[in-house]
């Protein structure tokens, strides 16, 4: 997430204090994430989606899609793309909250569709794990 964050701040021409300002957060939390030291907390992200509504929360969070919602994509007609064009704050925590919904439910798939692996598979390790909740906490496992 911190090169997407990187690369937004490029596409914008933002400084990272400019940025922090704008959000709303310490600029040395900025700092530390743009250095890797710390990864975004579910408020940074929040209020990131926030501020700029027209970021799209799925390609923030998992790098799937464009960066910006009103940007159509090389695979969606242009009716789809334009479906995901909102106006308000609220509508866009709304996309957001469906965009997460959507890739619950692709994880959900992908965990009860049996597979078959063949020799030439490469074997798959898990590096990490987020648990999100419901009160908009999250929890981040990693494998030892």
């Amino acid at each position: 997430m911190k090169d997407r964050i990187i690369q937004f701040l490029k596409e914008n021409n933002l400084t990272s204090t400019k940025f922090a300002d704008v959000i709303g957060v310490q600029r040395s939390s900025i700092s530390h994430i743009l250095s890797g030291r710390n990864k975004p907390s579910y408020d940074f992200i929040e209020k990131m989606l926030l501020s700029y509504p027209e970021i799209d929360a799925q390609w923030l969070i998992t790098g799937k899609g464009n960066m910006f919602l009103n940007q159509p994509s090389l695979f969606k007609s242009e009716a789809e793309t334009s479906e995901k064009v909102l106006s308000s704050p609220e509508s866009h925590i709304q996309n957001s909250v469906n965009s997460i919904s959507e890739i619950r439910e692709t994880e959900k798939e992908k965990e009860i569709t049996p597979k078959i692996h063949h020799l030439s598979d490469e074997k798959k390790i898990i590096e990490k794990v987020l648990i999100f909740y419901q009160n908009g906490t999250f929890k981040e496992f990693i494998p030892e």
